[in-house]
Parts: C-alpha cells; sequence; structure tokens
C-alpha cells in the first residue's frame, strides 16, 4: 500500500516566484505612469517646453522689430515727421490744411416720396 505523501511545503513552487515578478512588474507600471515623475507628467513637460521655446521665439522676433523701430526713430527724421504728420495731425508753420468732410445725404421729407 502507498500512502499519499502532501508536497512539501517548505519548497517554493515556480508559480510563487513568477506571481511576485508579476506584481512587481504591474506596481512598476503604475508608479512609472502615475506620479509626480511619471511618463505622462514628462511628456506634459515637454510639451509645456516646446511652447514656451515658440513664445520665446515670437517675443525674441517682436522685440527685434521694435527695437529696428527705435533705431529708425532716433536716426531717421523723416520717419518721426511722418508720424507726427499722420498720427498726431501736426503741420509746419505756414502750411494750410485742407480737410475735406464726406457729404452726408439730404435729409428725406417725411410722407413718402416725391
Amino acid at each position: 500500500m502507498t500512502m499519499f505523501r502532501p508536497p512539501d511545503r517548505d519548497r517554493p513552487s515556480p508559480f510563487r516566484h513568477l506571481r511576485f515578478a508579476v506584481i512587481f512588474l504591474l506596481a512598476l507600471v503604475v508608479v512609472s505612469v502615475m506620479g509626480n515623475r511619471s511618463l505622462l507628467h514628462l511628456y506634459q513637460m515637454h510639451r509645456d517646453q516646446a511652447a514656451l521655446e515658440r513664445e520665446i521665439d515670437q517675443v525674441t522676433s517682436a522685440n527685434a522689430a521694435l527695437a529696428e523701430e527705435v533705431r529708425g526713430l532716433r536716426t531717421d527724421p523723416a520717419r518721426v515727421e511722418a508720424i507726427a504728420r499722420e498720427e498726431l495731425g501736426l503741420v509746419k508753420p505756414g502750411e494750410l490744411v485742407y480737410e475735406f468732410r464726406p457729404v452726408s445725404p439730404a435729409p428725406t421729407p417725411p410722407g413718402g416720396s416725391r
């Protein structure tokens, strides 16, 4: 007669190590996807950095254009005069200014047509 022997509980089964490995990998994936230093957070920071670099380029271009305009205003008296005439309506002494106003249509008499 043979007796049934239960398996040794002291010896770990190979599936037990596999189970711990799977749990560890799942935990690693969760930590890498969520949290302060996650892949999603790093991706968002990369997108923000690219947007800020584009904005810096735009502001740098606008700044260069304004610096060119300032240089022109400091060195070109004709440019200053043109701005004074167009935007401020200034004239030189002795010049005559003719102002043309649009003609308003004649009011129609009340009560209908002619």
